[in-house]
């Protein structure tokens, strides 16, 4: 015999049925723009012309029984004509940009990249600048230590179909591509060619115009807590083993660093540096990613603490 149920029961059953899929976000929709980038430009100055030289010479004898008449001739023509023109050789500095951002957008998870022009979409757009290298020696008794990085620095803005600025950011990226290591009889280096340099620094500077826009749009969230571990609602390749996920643990515990132990597809774990207690962290609550060169990544920062008496 079949049980039926009551009027009230059957629309609470289907509410609860309804709610994973309402709560489901709205697929996000960016279309990458213009991304100009710094050139690099050689001056050249060329020469060019051309010189020419004509020769004449006509000479005739005429004799008879009473002497003899000589005439002569000569010509001689010389043309030259040289010029020096100054060419400025320019080559744009990651060219290939906007085709890295687009594959790193849609390798979040949560970004649908659709093409230029598209109703309704978020538009991307950016500008690389400042591009060079930093250099830094140090040398103390006998240690010797050269290392060379190449910089840049990426400006972005995420506008809405309006027009209007929904996001802006300025990312400072580095890579180093030179070192030098000199103590005694001990001697290493390490060095990169400029074209494994800038394909290196074109994919990091991808990901982190990638980062910095999923995270705004859809921010890191934690999914999961065991007191010891994490676990957020990002993977590889968004975030690496190693990465710095900054989470809030509270009024009295504060903000805690945390580091990416473990990676999957589209989940991260975390663990506190020194295997701290993160009990305190909320399920639900949002952290935030530091890049590498942010010195929220690498400073350690130690609680204030009462001395005992």
């Amino acid at each position: 015999m079949m049980a039926r149920l009551s009027p009230a029961l059957g629309a609470a059953l289907l509410s609860l049925s309804a709610t994973p899929s309402a709560a489901q976000e709205a697929p996000l929709r960016v279309s990458v723009g213009g991304f100009t980038s710094q050139q690099r430009c050689t001056l050249y100055a060329v020469t060019s012309g051309s010189e020419s030289m004509v020769a004449d010479r006509r000479g005739a004898v005429a004799a008879d029984a009473y002497g003899y008449a000589a005439a002569s001739r000569s010509t001689v023509a010389w043309a030259r004509a040289w010029r020096t023109d100054l060419i400025r050789d320019c080559v744009s500095n990651f060219a290939n940009l906007r085709n890295s951002v687009t594959a790193a957008l849609a390798a979040s998870g949560r970004i649908t990249v659709v093409p230029p022009g598209t109703r309704g979409a978020l538009v991307l757009s950016g500008r690389v600048s400042d591009v060079g290298v930093a250099s830094s020696q140090v040398s103390e008794r006998g240690n010797d230590e050269s290392i060379g990085d190449a910089t840049l620095t990426v400006e972005l803005s995420l506008a809405s179909p309006g027009g209007g600025v929904r996001f802006g950011n300025s990312i400072v990226k580095s890579l180093t591509f030179n070192e030098q290591h000199q103590s005694g009889d001990y001697s290493a280096s390490r060095t990169q060619s400029d074209s494994v340099t800038y394909s290196r620094l074109q994919r990091e500077l991808a990901f982190a115009v990638s980062r910095a826009v999923a995270f705004h749009l859809s921010p890191i969230r934690v999914v999961g807590n065991s007191g010891r571990r994490l676990r957020v609602n990002y993977g590889a390749p968004l975030l690496t083993v190693g990465g710095t996920v900054n989470v809030d643990g509270g009024v009295e515990t504060g903000i805690i660093r945390g580091t990416i132990v473990a990676t999957g597809a589209g989940f991260a774990d975390l663990e506190a540096a020194g295997g701290g207690d993160l009990t305190s962290v909320r399920v639900g609550s949002i952290a935030t990613f530091a890049e590498p060169e942010d010195p929220a990544s690498r400073t350690s920062v130690f609680p204030n603490v009462e001395l005992p008496r």
